[in-house]
């Protein structure tokens, strides 16, 4: 996938910008992603374990991942600079990619930051890479980021069953429905 080129080129929506891992994070932007990966609602919410690794390893891990070149990776940042989380684009191929996002910070939930944080990866998938098709998977249960996620145009698209009993609802969004719904223009 395509690199960014950093500063005002990154992808940004309402209140939020998309700080790419391939720019550095910070040893408190490092610090809070390592964090979220250890909390167990947030692990309970991504369907892993709380993270047992040390900091030090948490970085050469998602390092090797950055290098291997197969995903983008970014830091959410919200109006003031502070870190919310991440998102990723990954598995792409054939014009289209999966979206993974986690806001890891609790105190930051339902206020809508999840949601322009897609939105400007979706603006960069869809107008900078020149993807086809976006998609992703969310627990069924997990409400609020299916309503997130058709507030920033995804459809649902079918089902998949997961181990005890639990399901994801799998959901997408093409090009063309992105551009019809307007979404390339800002809030």
């Amino acid at each position: 996938m395509a690199a960014l080129i950093p500063g005002d080129d990154w992808p940004r929506w309402g209140r939020v910008v998309l700080k790419p891992f391939t720019y550095g994070l910070s040893a408190a932007e490092w610090r809070w992603f390592w964090e979220s990966f250890r909390d167990p609602e947030i692990a309970e919410w991504n369907g892993n374990r709380p993270l047992r690794m040390p900091l030090w390893l948490f970085k050469r891990v998602v390092a090797s991942e950055i290098k291997r070149g197969d995903r983008i990776g970014f830091a959410i940042l919200d109006e003031n600079g502070d870190w919310l989380g991440t998102l990723e684009l990954y598995d792409g191929g054939r014009g289209e990619a999966t979206l993974g996002i986690i806001i890891g910070r609790k105190d930051r939930w339902g206020q809508g930051y999840g949601r322009e944080a897609v939105r400007a990866l979706l603006g960069y998938a869809f107008e900078r890479l020149g993807l086809a098709k976006v998609k992703l998977r969310t627990f069924s249960h997990n409400e609020r980021a299916r309503r997130a996620f058709r507030a920033a145009g995804f459809r649902e698209t079918g089902t998949a069953s997961l181990p005890g009993g639990k399901q994801d609802t799998l959901m997408e969004i093409t090009r063309e429905e992105w551009r019809e719904a307007g979404r390339s223009g800002r809030d």
